[in-house]
């Protein structure tokens, strides 16, 4: 959920992978925040912690390559030749990921102020944009909460 330019940002003391929390220092708005990891992350950043070796000499930054910190384009290519290579149809992009985790959060019962905070939003009006709700969503939060929404 973090922008492109928040993760090539990052440092490696940036990132508590014990306590599944990284703390974006300065995103936008020159805003700090915290946001959490899930333990998949968590178990991948601290993997590549240990693999990064070599590479750590060249670059103050958690995520970098033999020439030094990632750039926002660098992380953009990745992405497309993962998404080429997976044969994905449609344009992916790193502010794509974004919008997923915006999308996932919000199906799965989180509130959309929960959502504004974890992505960083200084108003619930860009969050919004961020979370596409669907007609079977809303159908099934009718069914869910309404007290004449069960079918009989």
């Amino acid at each position: 959920g973090v922008r492109v330019s928040e993760l090539v940002s990052l440092k490696p003391e940036d990132v508590d992978v014990e306590g599944g929390l990284v703390h974006v220092i300065k995103g936008k708005g020159s805003k700090d925040r915290n946001v959490p990891l899930t333990q998949a992350a968590s178990e991948a950043v601290a993997l590549y912690l240990q693999k990064r070796g070599k590479t750590a000499a060249h670059s103050a930054r958690l995520f970098c390559d033999e020439r030094g910190a990632l750039k926002p384009r660098h992380v953009s290519r990745i992405v497309k030749r993962c998404a080429q290579a997976a044969r994905i149809p449609k344009r992916i992009t790193p502010h794509v990921f974004r919008h997923t985790v915006a999308t996932h959060l919000l199906r799965n019962g989180a509130d959309i102020r929960q959502i504004q905070v974890f992505l960083g939003h200084a108003s619930i009006m860009s969050t919004e944009r961020y979370t596409r709700v669907e007609l079977s969503d809303l159908r099934r939060v009718v069914e869910k909460a309404h007290p004449r929404g069960a079918r009989a």
